[in-house]
């Protein structure tokens, strides 16, 4: 083994995306952010996109500052979001810019999608959760808008699949990404025939699947000769950003973990063999997604940072601009909130007012409003605190394990005010850290498949490089 190897982890999340140098001795991992950027959607003719050429762009510059600071790349990978795509056509032209995730115009077509398949067929086949943002629900809602598009579509891509195709020139489809889909059979990991066949979509739009941690090309000849650089290896790796997160999780025991992914999304869950697929799993909303590897991740999607975000969009509009560090810092002055909002509520899904959401919500649930800035954001992690307690207690009925101990992983416990809540709310030991778990699980299993390391030590290597932080319960 090399003594020292020079990976680049390129990490999107919904709100902002990240280059990021990994330096691995054989021991740990030293990472340095090359590159941030915003990632804002697009709105045009009443509908969401995400910005694919400038998202590219980006990651380009941040190749290109890798390799002018003298770093010998060995190979890159890249984590997204779930269940967003794009349609490449026979030629391997990508065909429009792909839609958002809250984008609007499923509705037109969900209850049609229904009747033809169930939600509770659908959870049945796939394992995940029902909901209209999942691709299967996107892709049914674009081949009815326009049925031409597939005779035109030569294959979807899933966003980090599509990124890699545009850097390497190789389609595939990483499993990880994949099972957010709603369109993969939940006990074969292959595309459900019967999902593609009630709905009438043809499989062959499916590139072909691949395992997390697969090399699948180089940096295209035309990019290398562009940024400077040799060709650097392309990986497919857990390409879901959580998947990525909980690939670096540093568990000492993974019997009676669960886990808190915090982002503008909140995963909260926990490793399981295979699919939990009960009534009770269903009725809790829970989903069913794969690990990198072998196994599964039963999990439910809370609706995190988001509202944090949107927040403090809105008030820096209206000219009172905040940092996330002073808006912690009022919610610490306030005492303990006195009103609460279910932070799944359709109310808070999309853009727009979220302090006069909320006191709507306080308002038409007889609770008491909240008037003042800090009161509102102790509403808002109050809320997220008390949702990540309930969620966990779900957890321990439907799998019959008792949960000691919880992994909270992500940007999120950077508010130290939201991991001391937690624990505070579930009585539970919280473990925080790291802080960017989705690009060190990416730089994981990049080394694991490059032959420099044994997976089996990755918690070991994560320990020996990030700082963990303990919250316990305030009795």
């Amino acid at each position: 083994m090399s003594k020292l190897k020079k990976l680049l982890a390129v990490d999107l999340g919904a709100s902002s995306g990240r280059v990021i140098l990994g330096i691995y001795d054989g021991s740990r991992i030293a990472t340095e952010e090359l590159h941030r950027f915003a990632n804002t959607p697009v709105e045009a003719g009443g509908h969401l996109y995400w910005n694919v050429p400038e998202l590219l762009q980006e990651i380009k510059q941040g190749i290109l500052l890798a390799v002018q600071a003298g770093n010998e790349i060995a190979s890159l990978s890249v984590d997204t979001w779930g269940v967003d795509y794009g349609f490449v056509d026979h030629a391997g032209k990508l065909l429009n810019a792909p839609h958002h995730y809250r984008d609007q115009r499923v509705g037109k077509y969900r209850a049609r999608l229904e009747e033809l398949l169930p939600p509770e067929e659908q959870f049945r086949l796939t394992g995940n959760q029902p909901d209209p943002i999942n691709t299967v629900y996107q892709l049914f809602a674009d081949l009815q808008e326009d049925p031409m598009l597939q005779e035109q579509v030569g294959h979807i891509l899933m966003m980090p699949d599509l990124f890699l195709y545009l850097l390497s020139g190789a389609s595939s489809a990483e499993r990880t990404i994949l099972s957010t889909s709603g369109l993969l059979d939940a006990v074969t990991g292959e595309p459900s025939s019967e999902v593609f066949g009630r709905l009438g979509i043809p499989t062959r739009l499916i590139p072909p699947r691949v395992e997390a941690g697969t090399a699948i090309g180089t940096l295209r000849p035309e990019l290398c000769a562009k940024l400077g650089c040799g060709p650097i290896r392309v990986i497919a790796g857990a390409s879901h950003d959580t998947a990525s997160a909980v690939a670096s999780i540093p568990y000492a025991d993974k019997d009676g973990a669960a886990f808190i992914s915090c982002g503008t999304w909140s995963l909260v869950g926990m490793e399981t063999k295979a699919p939990v697929i009960t009534p009770l799993s269903y009725e809790c909303g829970f989903t069913n997604e794969g690990c990198c590897g072998s196994g599964n991740r039963l999990l439910k999607n809370i609706t995190g940072l988001w509202l944090l975000q949107e927040t403090r969009r809105v008030w820096a509009e209206a000219g009172e601009a905040l940092s996330f560090s002073e808006m912690t810092a009022l919610a610490g002055k306030e005492g303990a909130a006195q009103s609460f909002i279910e932070p799944n509520d359709p109310l808070f899904s999309t853009p727009g007012d979220m302090p006069g959401r909320i006191a709507e919500y306080c308002r038409s649930s007889g609770q008491r409003v909240p008037e003042t800035k800090g009161a509102i954001l102790r509403t808002i992690l109050d809320s997220l605190a008390k949702s990540y307690a309930s969620t966990l207690k779900e957890l321990e009925e439907i799998t019959g394990t008792r949960i000691r101990k919880v992994h909270m992983v992500g940007g999120g416990i950077q508010n130290k005010l939201l991991c001391q809540l937690t624990a505070d709310a579930s009585g539970r030991e919280i473990i925080a850290g790291p802080v960017e778990a989705s690009a060190l699980g990416n730089l994981l299993v990049q080394l694991a498949a490059l032959g420099e390391l044994d997976f089996s030590r990755a918690a070991e290597v994560v320990g020996a490089s990030e700082t963990l932080t303990v919250y316990r319960p305030n009795k």
